[in-house]
């Protein structure tokens, strides 16, 4: 049974990123690092520092955006260690990465160390390569896709809401472990957490449905109404998700596009 999980939070703090990034090193002897973090000198020291010399398996990462593997490359060749790839991943991580493409090696199922096992979940969403990773009785590391503090952001064209809305239901389904998200604290309940988004999206959902009976609007003016009492400073990252429950409501033919001088508004859609 697993019982050493380091936790190691970047010096990324910020608006879409919390206290920083969560890196986790699991593991006592022969370790796997899930998302190195950030492209930060002062970040890959305290990594490298907690390794101590020790083995490292792997590094794997829950998806490919930078602050979860701007050093990912550097970490890899400070400790000789390969880069394990989902195969839902590769195409994203190939683009992301510099290292050699020997170092990496692609997976597509369990990653066995000789002290644990981690199933792989893909759980794209918040991207399209976006993986869940799960020790079966310890904890569920549930990347960008499930956080404590906030919402997860979706953003087009790479993130999509219909995908997000299934992976996390598949992550309901099988959870019984505490999540360790990708930024913020340790969420006990992840089963509780996952029901608590889901009924969230499906409140948002009503809400865009609602203002959309009386008045044509644009995702802005949606945005605003909705969002209204929304620190400004995170009010693109809800316009985005906006943007994407409205991509996946069209999709569904709820609703429609209407265009007049270039500026797009959204419709019910009546026929």
């Amino acid at each position: 049974m697993l019982t050493y999980i380091k936790t190691i939070t970047a010096d990324n703090k910020g608006p879409s990123t919390y206290k920083g990034t969560n890196t986790y090193i699991l593991g006592e002897k022969e370790l796997i690092v899930i998302d190195p973090g950030p492209n930060s000198k002062k970040h890959l020291y305290n990594v490298i520092d907690y390794i101590d010399g020790r083995k490292v398996k792997c590094i794997i990462a829950t998806h490919h955006h930078g602050d979860h593997i701007g050093i990912m490359d550097e970490l890899a060749a400070s400790q000789n260690a390969p880069i394990y790839v989902g195969k839902m991943q590769r195409s994203k991580m190939q683009d992301a990465l510099k290292i050699s493409q020997e170092r990496l090696v692609l997976f597509d199922g369990p990653i066995v160390s000789s002290e644990f096992e981690i199933d792989s979940i893909f759980t794209p969403g918040h991207a399209s390569d976006h993986y869940c990773y799960r020790i079966p009785g310890i904890a569920l590391f549930s990347g960008d896709h499930i956080m404590g503090w906030s919402t997860t952001m979706i953003r087009l064209p790479d993130g999509n809401m219909g995908k997000y809305i299934e992976s996390l239901i598949k992550i309901k389904d099988i959870c019984q472990e505490k999540l360790l998200p990708g930024h913020g604290n340790t969420i006990i309940d992840g089963r509780k957490r996952c029901i608590a988004l889901l009924e969230h999206r499906n409140k948002r959902t009503g809400e865009i449905l609602k203002l959309l009976e009386s008045n044509d609007m644009e995702a802005s003016q949606i945005t605003a109404l909705i969002y209204s009492k929304l620190s400004p400073n995170l009010r693109n990252y809800a316009l985005f998700t906006v943007e994407s429950s409205l991509a996946e409501l069209q999709k569904e033919g709820i609703i429609k596009k209407v265009t007049s001088r270039k500026i797009i508004k959204y419709s019910i859609n009546s026929s």
